[in-house]
């Protein structure tokens, strides 16, 4: 089967055309840059990956690049949180109006939309995911919305983001404890984005709350939560202030807005991943144990190559 993947040099975007390149597939992924064509995939399923330029139409794709008609198009594209000086509505709207006209160019089999579980704070983000997915609906190809909860897996800005802090700080704020969370890893999403089904659809991983995943990463990381607890007035006060301040978001990884979306949580109502995946999704504890860059058993390798790399004076 020939797969295009939109927005894939992201990290779910990487992540889809590793799994659909392991299903044998052809891929077709859109970049916008040479230097957007270098993907982490094993050498021996580089054959079956083709980078074509972001902007080519259905005809370029099919007569220039060999795109067969009936083809998947998976779109994956999108910002992760708010940026300064963009604008979500422009950006999601282009995108899925791009998707659908490649997809019923190509007379795709399926378009796959995937985007967050849509809260119902009501603020600019969410409305312009969900206009893009109004937009994905009136495609005249059979079309798959796919949200999910929040989404880990090495480089992350989830779990990764909180490894960084704990590494840097020996004290760790809590806050927002109590928020629900599904996570889910980023290799089930991609499975699970490529046997989507006709219609809308949610996936989740296992139930935990903010401060239960907090407590799993300080484990996992040989670290103890030392700190205060913040309100939820606190934490919205700052991220009112350093919301927009990049060198801030290790500390508030979400604007005012960002936050509101976080307080309300992230449930699954109907939660169809393990039935998309044929078998239990991963949990957050094992990807924890195995792959997660700041479990303490790595720390002693890395202390021992730079005691020996310390010239004697």
């Amino acid at each position: 089967m020939h797969v295009l993947v939109a927005g894939a040099t992201g990290f779910v975007g990487q992540a889809v055309v590793r799994e659909a390149l392991a299903r044998e597939h052809q891929v077709y992924a859109l970049v916008r840059s040479e230097s957007d064509s270098a993907f982490p995939v094993d050498p021996e399923t580089r054959g079956r990956l083709v980078t074509v330029p972001w902007g080519a139409d259905a005809a370029a794709l099919r007569e220039d690049f060999g795109l067969e008609a009936g083809a998947w198009v998976v779109n994956a594209a999108g910002l992760l949180r708010e940026r300064p000086g963009l604008d979500p509505h422009r950006v999601h709207g282009e995108i899925a109006r791009m998707a659908v006209d490649l997809a019923e160019g190509l007379g795709a089999t399926r378009l796959v939309h995937f985007g967050p579980l849509l809260s119902p704070t009501g603020d600019a983000f969410i409305h312009s995911k969900a206009e893009a997915e109004r937009i994905v609906r009136t495609a005249k190809v059979p079309w798959s919305v796919v949200r999910s909860g929040p989404v880990y897996g090495p480089g992350d800005e989830l779990l990764d983001e909180v490894g960084a802090w704990m590494v840097r700080s020996p004290v760790i704020p809590k806050f927002l404890e109590q928020v629900p969370l599904q996570p889910v890893w980023v290799g089930d999403l991609a499975a699970a984005l490529l046997s989507a089904r006709p219609g809308d659809q949610e996936v989740g991983g296992e139930r935990l709350l903010w401060g239960e995943l907090l407590a799993a990463c300080a484990e996992a990381s040989g670290r103890k939560l030392l700190g205060p607890s913040l309100s939820d007035d606190t934490v919205r006060r700052l991220a009112r202030a350093f919301g927009h301040r990049p060198r801030f978001m290790s500390l508030v990884p979400f604007n005012e807005a960002g936050f509101m979306r976080h307080l309300a949580g992230y449930e699954v109502q109907d939660n169809a991943l393990a039935e998309l995946l044929g078998h239990p999704p991963r949990t957050v504890a094992d990807y924890l144990a195995k792959e997660w860059p700041y479990r303490k058993e790595l720390e002693a390798p890395v202390e021992a190559e730079e005691e020996e790399q310390t010239p004697v004076r």
